[in-house]
């Protein structure tokens, strides 16, 4: 499977750390975007101190994003790969551990 690059907090108040994983394949009527481009809010900064309630670690944060959709599940109509896009909020299924 295909490898990714993602920047991590492995728990509450922990460091960032910039590691691999697999990249997931987009799910029916999912997208998966590569990311060019992510901003980081205050709320970031309090996933990272793990001051959201019922938080799982490890944590990717960073949900403002700007990418280009690279892959495309069964039953998305209206997009395609190529497709440059900058959601107001992303908030991906698997922006956790899983």
């Amino acid at each position: 499977m295909a490898k990714m690059r993602a920047v991590q907090v492995a728990r509450a108040g922990g460091p960032l750390e910039l590691v691999e994983r697999e990249m997931p394949e987009p799910a029916r009527g999912e997208v998966r975007v590569r990311v060019e481009a992510c901003g980081v809010c205050h709320g970031d900064s309090l996933t990272v101190e793990g001051q959201w309630p019922d938080l799982s670690f490890p944590r990717l944060p960073g949900h403002e994003i700007a990418g280009v959709i690279d892959a495309i599940g069964a039953g998305v109509v209206g997009w395609r790969a190529g497709t440059g896009l900058c959601p107001p909020h992303a908030s991906g299924r698997r922006r956790g551990a899983g």
